[in-house]
């Protein structure tokens, strides 16, 4: 019982970790036009300073997940914190583009420690059923949480500069630093594997070909309604004149089907015995549920409710994708969790950048209209359902043994 209580509070504290990430991936591009006016930058400039933060994570996630694979998860996890917080501290004092970018930069590197942390410490503490829900309910936590706080820095930037919205996030950042170092720890009767080296562990991860499997299919999949509910969603509702906040509240629909959805499809899979299932028809009805959202709008529909409900399933049925950290959680060992984690999420998060611009390639001087290149989307989404038929179902591999 005493274990469990432990647990939850070391999964509580993670996943502030990961709302806390989650919120500053996307801070610096609500900031970005008060950004160029401060700072007197151009488009190009304020775009690179916005994705040094990018930069830093991809750079810093494997190496992450192989510091929690080897170390005591209470250093690990705090490191990962106190860059995120200075990375606040300096960004908030900045006064030119180049210290901009180089502490949007150091945020990143902090926050790539998030979301592996989540899942390396909830497989330590908790069986292995528990895991796909209360990864999910992080997920949840983090989308419902992030949501209201970017509602919260777009109504602040009325009255506060975008300067004191970061120096009050690096004293949460602090505070956060402080129940870290307090709270989170690795279980005592945790059986550490043999300690391998970091090339040892991407070498033995690459060479699973499932893992790789998984790691392609949840980048053509989260990764791309990542991409949608933060960007494209935006580009279809400001074609057809909704003004931006409202559109802000429409993607949020988005992420509140990805909120709810997460956990619920972790359940499910636990209840039908089946990982590779619930993905599945997942994928297939959220891929049904984005079609109409990128092209219902053309129909002219007085109500918003439709499309809000539409943005709803989305979300909510394209989150049995994040099942796919669960799967490569049950597949990879002890020793290399973190880094196989890692890799997904680092498939997820470079796929999702590449989407923010690989679509324009497909724009003619002709046609500016968002129809002759969001067919991307669905089709990056029928890919990774293809790609389903040759992952094999950890559950059905656990029940054939047990047979």
């Amino acid at each position: 019982m005493q274990k469990t209580i432990n647990g939850a509070i070391v999964w509580f504290v993670a996943t502030l970790f990961v709302v806390y990430s989650f919120c500053l991936n996307t801070a610096a591009a609500v900031f970005s036009d008060t950004i160029k006016t401060t700072l007197h930058a151009s488009n190009i400039g304020v775009s690179l300073a916005v994705g040094a933060f990018i930069l830093g994570f991809a750079c810093m996630q494997i190496p992450a997940g192989y510091l929690l694979d080897r170390f005591n998860a209470r250093f690990v996890v705090s490191s990962g914190v106190f860059l995120l917080a200075l990375g606040n501290i300096i960004i908030s004092f900045s006064n030119n583009l180049t210290i901009f970018t180089l502490s949007n930069f150091l945020q990143g590197m902090g926050a790539s420690f998030a979301f592996i942390a989540a899942a390396v410490l909830i497989s330590q503490w908790f069986a292995a059923k528990k895991f796909p829900i209360l990864f999910g309910l992080t997920q949840t936590l983090s989308c419902t949480l992030a949501g209201i706080i970017h509602y919260y820095f777009t109504v602040s930037l009325q009255i506060h500069s975008w300067n004191d919205i970061y120096r009050g996030l690096a004293v949460f950042g602090f505070i956060l630093l402080i129940l870290t170092l307090c709270l989170v720890r690795t279980p005592s009767d945790y059986q550490r594997a043999t300690r391998v080296s970091l090339k040892e562990s991407l070498a033995i991860v690459f060479k699973n070909k499932q893992i790789l499997l998984c790691a392609l299919a949840a980048a053509t999949s989260f990764g791309v309604v990542l991409a949608y509910a933060s960007l494209w969603y935006m580009k279809i509702q400001i074609f057809y004149s909704i003004d931006s906040l409202r559109a802000v509240i429409i993607s949020a629909a988005i992420f509140a089907g990805i909120g709810i959805g997460t956990p619920l499809m972790g359940w499910y899979s636990n209840i039908v015995k089946s990982r590779m299932l619930v993905i599945h028809v997942s994928l297939a009805l959220g891929t049904m549920a984005l079609m109409m959202g990128i092209y219902l709008p053309h129909y002219e529909i007085e109500t918003l409710a439709i499309i809000n409900t539409v943005s709803f399933l989305i979300g909510f049925f394209l989150s049995g994708s994040m099942l796919f950290y669960t799967v490569v959680s049950e597949i990879a060992s002890d020793s290399t969790r973190g880094v196989a984690v890692s890799i997904l999420n680092t498939a997820v998060f470079l796929f999702n950048t590449i989407m923010l611009f690989i679509p324009y390639l497909f724009v003619t001087i002709l046609s500016t209209e968002f129809f002759t290149y969001l067919w991307l989307l669905p089709f990056f989404t029928v890919f990774s359902i293809l790609l389903l038929y040759f992952i094999k179902d950890p559950l059905s591999s656990t029940r054939s043994n047990v047979s």
